[in-house]
């Protein structure tokens, strides 16, 4: 038992010493003034992002260190452009006439890691396609970010980064006055 435990305690100082290598995603809900929309529509959302992984670390010597999701984004997108909906007073029903589509195309975080610093840029896209008795309005949202900072970036930064911009994304999407003329 003695023996044992020398390398037990080796063995979770080496977990410890690993960095993680998923994300945790938790994006605040939209801000909304609360309206008094009328009418209701059917929502769903399809992830169509080439790549599954969130981050990307590229390093000097060309390795590469690949963060991924520890819950499907598409999921926070849709669930928060749901609640910022609802907010401006209109109800999800499956079964309404009116629909729309989210459709998850990129959201990944590019990080060059010099051995002094890094750069990292953040694109998102999302395509949003509502159908009203025929009518349909199809439109393409973008945010995209940057920063840059000495050695290597925090991972509650890259994780305050990428909620950020997911929240603005959700943001842009349920407050788009051309979306809810449509919608109505």
């Amino acid at each position: 038992m003695r023996s044992l435990l020398p390398l037990l305690g080796a063995l979770l100082l080496a977990g410890c010493a690993s960095a993680p290598n998923t994300l945790i995603l938790s994006p605040a809900a939209p801000i909304v003034q609360p309206g008094s929309q009328q009418g209701s529509l059917a929502l769903a959302s399809v992830d169509h992002r080439p790549e599954q992984f969130l981050v990307e670390v590229r390093k000097d010597d060309g390795a590469a260190e690949l963060l991924s999701p520890a819950e499907p984004p598409r999921q926070l997108l849709e669930q928060g452009v749901r609640d910022g909906l609802t907010k401006l007073g209109y109800r999800i029903d499956p079964a309404a006439s009116v629909t729309m589509s989210l459709s998850l195309n990129k959201l990944v975080m590019k990080i060059d890691q010099g051995t002094f610093s890094h750069d990292a840029t953040t694109n998102l896209v999302a395509t949003v396609v509502v159908n009203n008795l025929g009518n349909t309005l199809t439109k393409e949202y973008r945010v995209r970010s940057s920063f840059s900072g000495p050695l290597k970036p925090e991972m509650a930064r890259i994780e305050r980064e990428m909620n950020d911009r997911l929240s603005q994304l959700m943001s842009d999407i349920v407050n788009d006055p051309e979306l809810h003329e449509h919608l109505n």
